[in-house]
């Protein structure tokens, strides 16, 4: 009976959830703006990675950030409906020159860094992320645009996809922030 006993308390305590912890990630500063080709969120990524997510770093393995906005015209989010977009950039360890590297996928730009806290603080400037509006839709609306950024679980090595669903270290999913166009101007000259 103790045995049970002590099997189900260890059983339970490693079910729980860390809810106190150092990692995150997150939009910075997020706002919307129009152009002639459409509308961009700009927004910088604070990005706290796990110990377990640096180790992996540090052994080879290339971490994917992505930030998903998506745009709707109605009043509730509706998958087939929506218009999304997934921006994804890549955090990588290069073993030679002991530098990271950040690569953006959407116009492949590199940029190396001598310390991985650098990179995480350059991450943190604002850049343009697009949302998914194109010709006549720009001028339907208003719109609903939601944007979050979160570790991108799909991208990692296939060993790793399944032990990173059940591991709390790699669960890393900003909160929806949400924004209408009715009150953006438009920015073209």
């Amino acid at each position: 009976m103790r045995i049970a006993t002590a099997f189900i308390v260890l059983l339970l305590a490693a079910c729980t959830s860390e809810t106190e912890n150092d990692w995150h990630i997150d939009l910075v500063e997020p706002h919307l703006v129009r152009d002639a080709e459409g509308y961009d969120l700009v927004a910088g990524i604070r990005f706290e990675p796990s110990p377990a997510m640096v180790e992996a770093l540090e052994r080879g393995v290339t971490l994917t950030v992505a930030v998903q906005t998506r745009a709707t015209g109605g009043p509730v989010f509706v998958p087939g409906f929506d218009r999304i977009r997934k921006h994804r950039l890549e955090i990588s360890y290069l073993p030679l020159s002991r530098h990271y590297q950040l690569v953006y996928l959407r116009d492949d730009s590199h940029s190396s860094y001598p310390r991985l806290s650098m990179l995480l603080n350059a991450l943190e400037d604002p850049e343009p992320w697009s949302v998914k509006l194109e010709g006549s839709e720009l001028e339907r609306g208003p719109w609903r645009v939601q944007a979050r950024a979160e570790l991108d679980r799909s991208r990692l090595p296939s060993p790793m996809r399944l032990p990173s669903w059940f591991d709390p270290q790699w669960r890393l999913r900003g909160h929806w922030q949400e924004w209408s166009t009715a009150g953006v101007e438009d920015d073209a000259p």
